[in-house]
């Protein structure tokens, strides 16, 4: 059995080739690495979203040793005794952190089809027990098949995870793509909603309307728990002066607050409900099986295990394109693949 895989296109406007043009508005995108502590969570998310749906449907809930918890053992002992799935050989996934289409049921194939606001290239590699992770900019510059030259974040809202997975295959040297996964940008907000919110210190008044998602922000200064609403807004408020950057360190702050909550065993003890809940935010081409396997793995892995890098290039200089865009050289492209990730 797998979870729903979605490769059908939806209709849309095509966009306009990428084009020289006078403008007075620089072309600014800046790029940082990834901390341990995002990726960390990152391959957390995918654990708990994809895997816990596994644990709740192949292995009995009442198997697993849940007073463990409540006596000192660690939620990882308990989840890698009741998987016990081996993953045999490497596997490389583009996961896509998605803006959910609003005008769409939650869960539904045609949700997921929103722009990727993250894009992540990761191998699991079980024969020298590492992880790679490659961070691909959403505004890498890119041909996208009858749509012309455009960003890449825009592959998923074309032709949805299929042209996601070959066009960012086709930029990267033709590198694997084995499976995907998708979640959409409500299911941060959804996970803490379901845990009891989180405890966040917000720095400054952040007031800002984020018409995309349609999202109210109205946050005062101050120590505070934030719902789930209220934390998808700090994460994505755009308006200081450390621009893109800014919203990295916000995103950081969320996750370890989550990651921190969930890490009680009052919370892990509540697991099947907050399985249902993610379910409903996570699409992939893993099956049960491949994703137990990932899972397990991953759990045994040290931070020193888990590389991570970004897609390295420039940004698009003033007057150079109607649009801003990361320009990304066949040099690159080269360095992030190399010795990294399998080529076709």
């Amino acid at each position: 059995m797998e979870w729903r895989v979605t490769n059908r296109p939806i209709t849309t406007s095509k966009v306009r080739a990428a084009e020289p043009i006078n403008s007075s508005q620089p072309a600014v995108i800046k790029i940082k690495r990834i901390p341990f502590a995002k990726i960390s969570f990152t391959l957390s998310l995918l654990v708990f979203a994809g895997a816990g749906v596994c644990l709740g449907r192949i292995v009995p809930i009442n198997s697993l040793d849940w007073g463990g918890l409540l006596t000192g053992r660690k939620p990882e002992e308990v989840l890698m005794e009741g998987l016990g799935r081996k993953l045999e050989r490497p596997y490389q996934i583009l996961v896509l952190g998605v803006d959910r289409v609003l005008d769409m049921p939650i869960g539904s194939p045609e949700s997921f089809n929103g722009r990727s606001d993250s894009m992540l290239l990761i191998r699991f590699d079980p024969s020298d027990r590492t992880v790679n992770i490659l961070s691909i900019p959403r505004d890498t510059q890119v041909p996208i098949p009858s749509y012309g030259v455009t960003k890449i974040n825009a592959a998923n809202v074309y032709g949805g995870a299929a042209l996601a997975q070959e066009v960012v295959s086709s930029k990267l040297n033709g590198v694997e793509i084995d499976r995907y996964v998708r979640v959409d940008t409500s299911g941060l907000a959804a996970l803490v909603d379901a845990i009891g919110g989180v405890e966040v210190n917000v720095p400054k008044r952040m007031k800002y309307i984020d018409k995309t998602q349609k999202l109210n922000i109205d946050l005062q200064a101050g120590l505070q728990i934030l719902n789930g609403e209220q934390a998808e807004g700090f994460a994505r408020f755009r308006q200081d002066e450390e621009a893109d950057i800014g919203r990295i360190k916000r995103q950081q702050i969320i996750l370890k607050a989550v990651k921190s909550k969930i890490a009680n065993p009052a919370i892990v003890l509540r697991l099947p409900d907050l399985i249902n809940i993610m379910q409903k935010h996570v699409d992939s081409s893993l099956s049960f099986d491949e994703m137990m396997a990932i899972t397990t793995f991953s759990l045994t892995l040290k931070p020193e295990q888990i590389q991570s890098s970004s897609l390295k290039g420039r940004p698009s200089e003033q007057n150079e394109f109607r649009f801003s865009y990361w320009m990304v050289s066949p040099d690159d492209v080269d360095q992030a693949i190399a010795n990294k990730f399998k080529t076709k």
